[in-house]
């Protein structure tokens, strides 16, 4: 099967159908680049993890791609990473955002990257006037603070008597970043990231260390977004959904992967995804089921945008809080190819349509796959193609 990469694009398959919600909701969606999902708990994450204990935290949860481009697209889109091409050269919005804008949504987009690169300012946020394209600061963690400072002034001053959707993408972990004199810290640790040093003899402590504080400075940088919500009484009326936009490798399988973008073990695609707010009621939602990224735009379309389209209109995902989840394989794309990940083995598929079976931890393997999920996995990838 080959990538789609052509512009012929049927997204969404029919126009989509929604009446207007009785009540609207507030959307914050926190976003943390290169997050893995076993640093999220109450010591390196506090904040966020005591907030997340008002919700679900769904803790086998793959994003959509182990890359920025492929997670951030999958989570709006609802569709696999591999219709990028194609949704690039039609400029295509999401159906999600085009929805929050039919219902007058304020939206607040607050990316610490620039937005250009990738082009989600030709895709995800193609509709939005006036977009804010990064921020400012000469490292990672000063334009996340930035970023916390614009969205605290955003929200101080925009209309409350609209609802809003926020979007507030972290990006220090994915540079290993820190203020200076940041604290605390997480010792023993290297003084600065440089790949070079990297080989499969190197200890990913120090590493480790350093990138486990570069979490706890943006999960302090969250305690600020979510104080402010809690203070202003609007926590009440507001859906948050805190994840990551795919894994970060520290050669965790000892095959000298370092970072992301080459493979979809865990360490790669697997992140943080939790969600609390009204409606939400953690006795009623499995939390251990394979979910996706995928399933972000349905469950926002379907429980508070008012959206009653059959989901496959617009999306491969699920609702996660009024669907029972099972899931026996998910796909996961990157840049040039995909893969299709279930709980014992993942079959890599490259851009020509050469695949491998590989073990969890990325190693050839002889387990027998299942024909039908590849079927499926296709139809998947054809589904919205003309």
């Amino acid at each position: 099967m080959k990538m789609t990469q052509t512009s012929d694009l049927n997204y969404p398959l029919n126009p989509i159908k929604a009446t207007k919600p009785e009540k609207q909701v507030n959307i914050v969606l926190i976003l943390v680049d290169s997050w893995r999902a076993d640093t999220f708990n109450a010591e390196n994450t506090p904040h966020m993890w005591r907030y997340a204990q008002q919700g679900i935290a769904f803790n086998n949860h793959l994003s959509s791609g182990n890359a920025t481009r492929t997670g951030v697209f999958g989570m709006f889109y609802g569709i696999p990473g591999t219709y990028w091409h194609s949704v690039l050269a039609n400029s295509q919005p999401p159906v999600l955002i085009e929805r929050l804008q039919a219902l007058d949504y304020e939206l607040g987009i607050f990316a610490a990257a620039k937005l250009t690169k990738p082009e989600f300012d030709q895709t995800v946020f193609g509709s939005i006037d006036n977009l804010r394209l990064g921020s400012k600061g000469d490292t990672p963690s000063a334009r996340d603070e930035n970023l916390t400072n614009d969205w605290l002034a955003w929200e101080e001053k925009r209309e409350q008597h609209k609802p809003a959707f926020s979007f507030l993408f972290y990006d220090a972990p994915h540079g290993y970043d820190f203020p200076e004199n940041y604290s605390p810290r997480f010792e023993p640790m290297v003084d600065s990231m440089n790949y070079m040093d990297l080989d499969n003899d190197y200890d990913p402590t120090p590493l480790m260390n350093r990138y486990k504080t570069s979490v706890h400075y943006v999960d302090s940088q969250v305690k600020r977004v979510l104080e402010r919500l809690e203070e202003s009484g609007e926590l009440e009326n507001t859906v948050v959904i805190i994840t990551g936009d795919h894994g970060q490798e520290l050669n965790d399988n000892n095959l000298n992967f370092w970072g992301h973008n080459s493979n979809y073990t865990d360490a790669q695609v697997r992140v943080p995804f939790a969600m609390f707010g009204p409606g939400i009621d953690p006795e009623n939602v499995q939390q251990h089921q394979f979910t996706s990224h995928h399933d972000v735009a349905p469950t926002l379309m379907q429980q508070y945008l008012g959206v009653t389209s059959n989901t496959a209109d617009y999306s491969v995902g699920i609702n996660l809080i009024s669907s029972t989840v099972k899931r026996d394989w998910i796909v996961a794309a990157k840049y040039s190819g995909y893969g299709v990940i279930t709980d014992d083995y993942i079959v890599e598929i490259g851009a020509g349509g050469m695949y491998q079976v590989l073990d969890k931890t990325n190693q050839p393997s002889d387990e027998k796959i299942n024909f039908q999920y590849l079927q499926d996995a296709f139809k998947q990838l054809a589904l919205y193609s003309e």
